[in-house]
């Protein structure tokens, strides 16, 4: 894996947990790890990735039994 590599898939996450975060917050007034853990969020960007949906469209329906 080359470090330009890397760093995409970094900044992905980075992004997913935040768009994650921000949709829990905004449906529930708490962010993500308070209703998740650091695990299911690795689940979550995995399940993610094997998607062919957008990120913000693949999290609204992944946090939909939690709210």
């Amino acid at each position: 894996m080359t470090v330009q590599h890397k760093d995409k898939i970094d900044s992905s996450l980075t992004t997913f947990i935040e768009i994650l975060s921000d949709e829990f917050t905004a449906k529930t007034g708490f962010g993500v790890y308070a209703h998740i853990t650091p695990t299911d969020v690795d689940r979550a960007y995995q399940e993610y990735q094997l998607s062919n949906v957008p990120m913000r469209l693949f999290v609204r329906k992944y946090i939909q039994p939690f709210v």
